[in-house]
């Protein structure tokens, strides 16, 4: 019987084989190319399109090079270390509530898609390589800051400046603004002395009413009496004219006068012609004097325009437009509420900002007299 032979066959399949794998490889191989090829193109394309959607939406509250200002610095070697892509993700989307940062996604009201959120993760993210370190801002005590406190809370112990001196009823008040004094104890020892309190010699503890922080500035405040400074309060000639205006409600006149004295000695503008009269009127004629104040009260501060406007395009215009006309803020050419409150509502105002949003206070950034001359420029944007 004749055998078949199937070495044909065999090889013929071999090769068929061989063919077919090395198809398969270059095939592999040329769809992980493309495929690479298309994922970077599309990670390009989603960098573009992040980078214009932070630029038109993130610039006011982050900087440009994602610096920080009202909102943390994203360009953050650390910050992007720890947030993963998901974490950046769900952060934009939803927001973080108790702070400006508002929800973006558009399940949670925002304006923008999941894909939109995803571009600008890819825009942050590409910050990494180069990223700086950012410091977190450490509080550092600051004795003018002490020297307001002392003022709202320890001065009617321990009289103006911690000078001692009487109190309106000729009771001695007990002088800590000695040089001599003050060097007997530590920091230490006067920190533990305000959180605790005197009970014995009538003096209360701290705890419930000033913070931590606010202690250390007045520690640091006695440090700068210790070395014999002159501190200068920060406190506003606005606060001090309405604590003229509360006494002279209350028929307090000598608290009114001192008050009023004090506010004059730090105001400025225009309106620092209108102290004088009602300081002459309070001892004569208290009437007229709280119809004068009631009115510098409500008018004050009075700034300059002209100097505003540059203020204004420095400190304000990425948020509401170098023409007002709004943006990531409200527009302010023409603004009602501009128009329907007093100076001291937009000063004060302008001290605390909007909590929720990104308008951010300005209390310790700009002074009084800067927001003074803010306010006068915004008022010539109304009708």
């Amino acid at each position: 019987m004749q055998k078949e032979n199937y070495t044909t066959h065999q090889i013929i399949g071999i090769v068929l084989s061989v063919i077919l794998i090395a198809a398969v490889t270059f095939a592999f191989v040329t769809e992980t190319a493309r495929t690479e090829s298309v994922s970077a193109k599309a990670e390009k394309t989603s960098l573009q399109r992040g980078r214009q959607l932070y630029v038109d939406n993130c610039v006011s509250c982050h900087g440009s090079r994602g610096e920080g200002g009202v909102g943390p610095a994203l360009n953050n070697s650390v910050l992007l270390k720890k947030a993963s892509n998901d974490v950046l993700f769900a952060t934009i989307t939803s927001g973080r509530p108790s702070t400006v940062m508002p929800a973006w996604g558009q399940a949670y009201g925002g304006a923008f898609t999941d894909e939109q959120v995803r571009d600008i993760v890819s825009f942050i993210r590409a910050w990494q390589p180069n990223a700086p370190v950012v410091q977190t801002a450490v509080f550092v005590p600051d004795a003018p800051r002490g020297a307001s406190i002392y003022e709202n809370a320890c001065m009617v112990c321990h009289g103006e400046n911690g000078k001692g001196g009487t109190d309106l009823n000729g009771n001695p008040l007990v002088a800590i603004n000695d040089r001599a004094q003050l060097g007997k104890h530590d920091d230490t020892w006067y920190q533990q002395t305000i959180e605790n309190g005197r009970p014995a010699k009538g003096m209360p503890g701290s705890s419930g009413v000033l913070s931590v922080n606010q202690v250390s500035d007045l520690i640091a405040l006695m440090g700068a009496w210790r070395n014999g400074e002159t501190v200068v309060s920060k406190t506003t000639a606005a606060q001090l004219i309405n604590s003229a205006l509360f006494s002279l409600q209350q028929n307090d006149g000598e608290d009114a006068l001192f008050y009023l004295k004090r506010a004059k000695s730090i105001a400025f503008g225009p309106a620092l012609s209108r102290f004088d009269p009602i300081i002459n009127n309070i001892p004569s004629s208290q009437t007229a004097a709280l119809s004068d104040l009631t009115s510098l009260s409500k008018d004050w501060p009075v700034g300059d325009a002209k100097n505003g406007e540059t203020i204004f395009m420095d400190a304000c215009k990425s948020c509401h437009g170098d023409a007002g006309q709004g943006g990531v803020g409200r527009k302010l050419k023409p603004n009602q509420f501009v128009q329907d409150n007093t100076n001291a509502d937009l000063f004060q105002f302008l001290l605390a900002g909007r909590t929720g949003t990104a308008m951010r206070g300005w209390q310790d950034r700009l002074t009084e007299s800067q927001l003074a001359d803010v306010i006068a420029f915004l008022r010539t944007w109304q009708p």
